[in-house]
């Protein structure tokens, strides 16, 4: 299969561009595209075929449940039963944003869709783009657009990384913003849970929610880390820094650093490349650091010592990074 690649304007998308993109889908067909997030990977999400196309596409486990992403309320009336008030709190004050939404689900959302359960994740994400695409093929079951295990792909190039021939086309609108996955959020119980940390800020839920949420063992503690080519530590503090640099250059391995402050960049060898990580909570780079690493052929990639409270400032990176080198902190 030959992949299209269609740039798009990230603000104002070529309306004939997006009927392309929508008729694709409508073939049940699979399309990428933008999120404010991270790059998804979009099926008809009415249709058990195109949706089954995913999980072939990116290797997903089987009976992994699928958000669909939606561009208006109204979309929601052929998927869930009803809208709580607490979910029509949140709609109304983060979407269009990074948050999904679990709710019990109509029994005409397909079971692929649902993973075999009773609930569906739901999802409006604040990009023109997929706000259009959306607009004119209606709701779109759609995951990040990567193979299963690797890093999220924040742009086009990331997404023709791992699933180039693989896809019917990719809406190339750049670089994505946040950079992370959507915050997920089960409603269908009676106590609230965070099933995944994500670009939505945890506060701005605690502040709604209140002692409803339940924000510890959140599900991303039992995901895998990220497959990739080379190995990932994390030093604990600057001599350990030091320590593991020389183990790299007696070894000959080759290795690069991720510094998240300049005071970390007195290396032994100056040569050794240093990616410089974002801890903004809005717009984090930490995915395409690890897939240029990648790219360098690098061997050992090396966090510098992480800010001591990295897990309080910014707990949805903190969780990446745990996540990447397979680490318990």
């Amino acid at each position: 299969m030959n992949t299209a690649y269609w740039r798009v304007n990230p603000q104002n998308p070529d309306p004939e561009v997006i009927k392309k993109a929508a008729e694709l889908l409508r073939e049940q067909k699979l399309v990428a595209f933008p999120t404010e997030t991270v790059y998804g990977l979009g099926a008809l999400a009415n249709s058990s075929q195109a949706v089954a196309g995913i999980f072939t596409a990116k290797g997903r486990p089987a009976r992994n449940p699928l958000l669909v992403h939606i561009s208006k309320i109204a979309q929601l009336e052929g998927l869930v039963e009803a809208i709580p008030d607490t979910a029509r709190l949140l709609m109304d004050k983060f979407w269009p944003g990074p948050l999904s939404i679990i709710l019990p689900a109509r029994n005409k959302v397909p079971d692929i869709v649902r993973g075999g359960r009773n609930t569906v994740g739901l999802r409006m994400p604040a990009h023109p783009v997929a706000l259009a695409l959306i607009d004119e093929a209606g709701p779109v079951a759609a995951p990040s657009a990567n193979l299963s295990g690797r890093p999220s792909p924040l742009s086009a190039e990331h997404v023709k990384a791992d699933l180039d021939g693989k896809i019917a086309a990719v809406l190339d609108a750049g670089s994505t913003g946040i950079g992370l996955e959507s915050t997920l959020l089960d409603l269908s119980t009676e106590r609230y849970k965070v099933l995944r940390l994500g670009g939505l800020p945890l506060e701005d839920l605690q502040q709604l929610l209140g002692d409803r949420l339940e924000t510890t063992g959140n599900d991303s503690d039992r995901l895998p880390h990220y497959q990739t080519t080379y190995e990932i530590l994390i030093c604990d503090d600057h001599e350990d820094f030091i320590k593991r640099q020389e183990y790299c250059r007696q070894h000959k391995k080759k290795f690069a650093i991720v510094s998240s402050h300049t005071g970390h960049q007195h290396i032994i060898n100056k040569s050794v490349a240093v990616y410089q990580l974002s801890l903004n909570q809005n717009s984090s780079n930490l995915y395409a650091i690890l897939r240029q690493a990648e790219q360098a052929g690098i061997e050992i990639l090396l966090f510098s010592p992480l800010p001591e409270d990295l897990h309080q400032v910014n707990p949805t990176l903190f969780d990446r990074i745990r996540r990447a080198s397979g680490k318990q902190f």
